[in-house]
C-alpha cells in the first residue's frame, strides 16, 4: 500500500510518496547519499530487510519510486518459493542511469532476466517527462505519466475501495493543477474515523511509515523523509539529504 503524486513548479519538478509497511516489518533508515565508483551519486531511503528502496533521486535529477500492484498479483500464481526478486532493487536500477531512455531500457532488461512480483514504477526527470512502467507479472507496459493519474495509489486492503477514497480526496483538496502544500496537504490526511482509507493510514497490521518528498530544483536534489507516528496519527519532523545538480554532457 503506497501513495505517489507529483507537480512541477517554478524552476522545480516534486515527487511525493507515502510508504505503507506492515507492523512487522524493520525500521526503515532514513535517506542517504550514496557514491557508486561507476554510476551517478543518488539519495534513497532503505528497507534493511531487502537492501532495496522504494524511491530515489540521481545527481541529473532522475527520479525513481516503485508500489507494489496488488491488483495484478490476485490474477498470478504465488510463488512456490523466495524465488522472486525484491521489487526494491528497481529504483536502484533506473538511478544508476542519467537519463529516462536509458533508465526504461535497464528495467526492461532486468524484468526479463529476473523474476518480480507485480509492480508500477515512475521514472520522471527534471524536463517534466516521465513514465509509468507496469509489470503484470508476465509483460511490461509502459505509458507517458499524465495528470490523469494522480493520485498513483494502491492497497492490498479493499483495494477498489482505498483507491476511490484516495482519489477524492485528492480532487477535494488540489486545484486544476496541485500545488505542493496541497500535495503536502493530501499525503498527510489521516481519516480517524476511517483509519485504514486515507493517504496516512493505519490499520492493526499495517500503517505508514514515512512520506518522502524528492525536489529536483535548477542546482540542486533533495530527499525529505519524514516517519508517520502512527501512535498519535501524525508525521514527525522530518530530516533532509542534498546533493549538487549535474547535467549530461
Amino acid at each position: 500500500m503506497c501513495t505517489a503524486t507529483w507537480m512541477s513548479g517554478d524552476g522545480f519538478r516534486c515527487l511525493l510518496f507515502n510508504r505503507d509497511e506492515r507492523r512487522s516489518r524493520l525500521p526503515e533508515i532514513a535517506p542517504e547519499i550514496f557514491s557508486p565508483t561507476s554510476a551517478p551519486k543518488y539519495l534513497a531511503p532503505v528497507d534493511p530487510e531487502s537492501g532495496g528502496t522504494w524511491i530515489a533521486a540521481n545527481e541529473y535529477g532522475l527520479s525513481a519510486a516503485v508500489l507494489n500492484d496488488y491488483e495484478s498479483s490476485e490474477k498470478i500464481p504465488k510463488p512456490d518459493g523466495p524465488d522472486t526478486t525484491s521489487r526494491g532493487t528497481l529504483p536502484l536500477a533506473a538511478v544508476s542511469h542519467s537519463t529516462i531512455k536509458a533508465a526504461s531500457e535497464a528495467i526492461q532488461k532486468h524484468t526479463s532476466r529476473n523474476h518480480f512480483q507485480p509492480f508500477k514504477l515512475i521514472l520522471q526527470d527534471p524536463k517534466g517527462d516521465g513514465q509509468l512502467l507496469s509489470w503484470n507479472g508476465e509483460e511490461l507496459a509502459i505509458q507517458s505519466l499524465s495528470q490523469s493519474m494522480l493520485p498513483l495509489t494502491t492497497s492490498s486492503w479493499r483495494g477498489s475501495d482505498v483507491v476511490a477514497y484516495r482519489k477524492s480526496l485528492y480532487e477535494r483538496i488540489t486545484g486544476p493543477i496541485a500545488k505542493l502544500h496541497e500535495l503536502l496537504e493530501f499525503h498527510g490526511t489521516f481519516d480517524p474515523e476511517n483509519p485504514g482509507f486515507g493517504p496516512a493510514m493505519s490499520r492493526e497490521e499495517t500503517s505508514t511509515r514515512s512520506l518522502c518528498v524528492v525536489r529536483i530544483g535548477n542546482g540542486e536534489v533533495s530527499l525529505r523523509h519524514q516517519l508517520f507516528e502512527s501512535s498519535c496519527e501524525m508525521f514527525a519532523p522530518s530530516s533532509e539529504v542534498r546533493l549538487r545538480r549535474r547535467f549530461p554532457q
